[in-house]
């Protein structure tokens, strides 16, 4: 079995386990990364060979605040170490714990990590905090669809259509939500063929 296997079977193990109390016994599970391991060769390291992901962490400790710990961990959720952006959008959170952004990308991550049911509360702060932003809408309609309830999450996608008619991933999103559920809508919106790719965003 490959490390990145043994990885997934911790993590669905954990979330079998998992009841309301023991939410940090699946995200430590979940946490796991083969990132920071495999940042490393020849003594070069991530954070000084990626210039962006270090640019980013120079201006946090230049200028500790919420949306510096945002910047570090968008560099890290782009080169695919998550758990390493997971801690730096918690510690946004500290700083400013009404920080919509902060909770929507957290939001993501767990979805990304297959434990969706752990970032919804995340994911409806999100909303909460900024009710405007059709990103943060589309996010929730996304864990609310990953975790079976397709009413509500159309609901969410058509906020975000509502509060931004060009936003194509909300659009995208309630296509492919309609064609699972089997809804045929009168406008020509869905009439296009399904897209390969997701845009769960």
């Amino acid at each position: 079995m490959t490390s990145r296997a043994v990885i997934r079977v911790a993590a669905a193990l954990a979330a079998l386990a998992c009841t309301q109390g023991c939410v940090s016994a699946a995200r430590g599970a979940a946490r796991l990364s083969l990132g920071p391991a495999s940042a490393k060769s020849f003594g070069v390291t991530l954070e000084s060979s990626d210039p962006a992901l270090s640019t980013a962490i120079t201006r946090l400790r230049l200028l500790p605040s919420a949306d510096a710990h945002r910047g570090v961990a968008r560099e890290y959720r782009r080169l695919k170490v998550d758990d390493a952006a997971f801690d730096h959008l918690k510690a946004a959170l500290r700083l400013d714990p009404t920080d919509a952004s902060a909770y929507d990308e957290l939001a993501r991550i767990w979805r990304d990590w297959g434990f969706a049911h752990l970032g919804l509360a995340d994911s409806a702060r999100a909303v909460y905090y900024a009710p405007r932003s059709a990103v943060v809408h589309n996010t929730h309609g996304t864990l609310l669809a990953a975790t079976g309830q397709p009413d509500a999450a159309r609901r969410e996608f058509e906020s975000a259509l509502a509060l931004d008619p060009g936003a194509a991933f909300a659009a995208e999103n309630l296509c492919r939500l309609d064609r699972l559920s089997g809804i045929t809508r009168a406008d020509d919106r869905c009439s296009a063929p399904p897209a390969t790719s997701k845009a769960t965003r």
